[in-house]
């Protein structure tokens, strides 16, 4: 994972997975990340993230959860279509918005 941080929007590129093992070790520096920021939006960008497990939907959760305490808003993206279907399911685009190469969608 990579981060960064520009004009109030905190940026976490991911790649891989995101399942158990990686959520285990990207939790914590995620955490502590926006929590010394405490950006007014956090974008997960999934460009390069070949698969998504019920894990990795609660990372995102909880992250939305965290970002609450500070009034910011978390999108999603450059999600695959398989991915993106596993995020739909989860019903998690009635809390935050996705956006595809930049365009919210």
């Amino acid at each position: 994972m990579k981060h960064q941080f520009k004009d109030g929007t905190l940026y976490f590129y991911f790649y891989g997975e995101l399942d158990n093992l990686t959520v285990c070790n990207l939790k914590q520096i995620c955490i502590d990340l926006i929590d010394q920021y405490q950006p007014k939006t956090v974008k997960l960008d999934f460009e390069e993230v070949s698969f998504v497990d019920s894990t990795g939907i609660g990372f995102v959760l909880a992250r939305y959860k965290q970002l609450q305490k500070y009034h910011g808003e978390l999108i999603i993206c450059n999600l695959s279509k398989v991915n993106h279907r596993i995020f739909e399911m989860s019903g998690i685009f009635q809390l935050m918005k996705e956006e595809r190469n930049g365009v919210k969608l």
